[in-house]
């Protein structure tokens, strides 16, 4: 990079003399030129102050032409302070972005949940915006051993302004293989058997037999010719015809869930630290239903650290709804149709009764089923040992 240097030109009856003292002195002067008893040259802009002192000692007219350099450049900026205060401030922001916790990541989690995590380490103190210096990560270790009891290591490091937890977590032993127990098969409700299939062990009841619940229907228990006995799994299918029972009741009037009055509050979100954007608000004190909604902002499709929050709050309410006669049956078949879905999916129902009988509230519904499907359950076998 070229040094600064400055040009000038100089005039006067002791030139000659001028000229010697600076060779002499060491002042290079470069494109030298005399015209019209002037002399024309350039030198460094650090000769000046020697160029002044002889030009003084000799009587000599000097003129500064013009001065060239960056820091002839800088000069006229040396009052104005935005350019300084904007270096401090990008190298403070730069600072800030790897100084502070920008964002966590997790990584080795299975069954754990990132959430659940993340709460662990806030009750901790640890959350975006929290300064690196201020975390203390064997303490912090730790203590998620002892808050999440199925992390069996853990270990926190930083990247830039980015948290990087490393999880280990602990294996559990495998399940008890149950299929190899021993065990029967009993009937579940009262019913009237209408067919037997054996996969494994021996029935003890046939089609057409009538059985209450807890009695028998394959037995895994078997004594060989020497009397010694055997016990096995049993398995198979048996299907029986039985009944049940559904009663519901609907009142014609019902307090129902609504959403109350919602304020919002608007949050800017800095590296962590939130600034509320709006003055004066004061969160609804009380029992309030919570939530939020976030903006990212976005900078040529880059995520930057800056979110706008809007904390909604809405105060829970009940409304009072009145339902007519028609509405209320309506609900009850529904609640059949559903009873019927969920536990006898798989069943034939062969005899449905329904009554509707009234209340002093509402309407009840009394339902008597005769179904037909798989009335056995599986009930192991204990064995004393002697």
């Amino acid at each position: 990079m070229r040094r600064a240097y400055i040009s000038f030109t100089a005039e006067g009856d002791a030139l000659p003399a001028f000229r010697d003292a600076l060779r002499s002195s060491g002042v290079s002067c470069r494109l030298q030129q005399i015209s019209g008893g002037k002399f024309h040259a350039q030198t460094n802009a650090g000769s000046r102050r020697r160029l002044e002192q002889y030009a003084a000692e000799y009587g000599i007219t000097l003129h500064i032409l013009s001065q060239h350099g960056l820091r002839f450049r800088l000069l006229p900026y040396r009052f104005r302070f935005g350019v300084p205060a904007g270096l401090l401030c990008g190298l403070a922001f730069l600072y800030w972005c790897n100084a502070t916790v920008r964002s966590i990541e997790i990584t080795g989690n299975e069954t754990v949940s990132d959430t659940e995590i993340l709460c662990a380490l806030d009750e901790l103190g640890v959350r975006r915006g929290t300064p690196f210096r201020e975390i203390p990560f064997t303490y912090i270790e730790q203590q998620m051993r002892l808050r999440v009891s199925d992390i069996e290591w853990i270990a926190m490091r930083h990247e830039g302004g980015r948290l990087i937890v490393d999880l280990t977590q602990e294996r559990n032993p495998p399940d008890m293989d149950r299929s190899r127990m021993p065990a029967n098969i009993i009937a579940a409700v009262p019913a009237q058997i209408t067919s037997v299939n054996v996969l494994g062990g021996h029935a003890v009841r046939q089609k057409g037999d009538t059985v209450r619940a807890g009695e028998l229907l394959i037995t895994g228990v078997q004594a060989d010719e020497y009397g010694t006995m055997h016990y096995y799994r049993a398995a198979g299918v048996v299907t029986g015809i039985y009944e049940a029972q559904f009663s519901c009741e609907q009142p014609f009037v019902a307090e129902l869930p609504a959403r109350g009055n919602t304020v919002t509050e608007p949050l800017l979100e800095i590296f962590g630290k939130r600034f509320p954007l709006s003055l004066g608000f004061s969160a609804p004190q009380g029992e309030q239903l919570y939530e939020e909604t976030r903006r990212p902002l976005t900078l040529f499709g880059r995520e930057l650290p800056l979110t706008l929050i809007d904390c909604h709050y809405t105060e829970p309410a009940y409304v009072l709804t009145a339902f007519s006669e028609d509405e209320v049956r309506a609900i009850l078949t529904e609640k059949a149709e559903r009873y019927e879905r969920n536990f006898h999916a798989d069943d034939t129902v062969i005899a449905r009764k329904a009554e509707f009988s009234r209340t002093d509230l509402g309407i009840s519904l009394n339902i008597n089923y005769i179904f037909e499907g798989p009335i056995g359950k599986t009930s192991e076998i204990f064995v004393k040992l002697s």
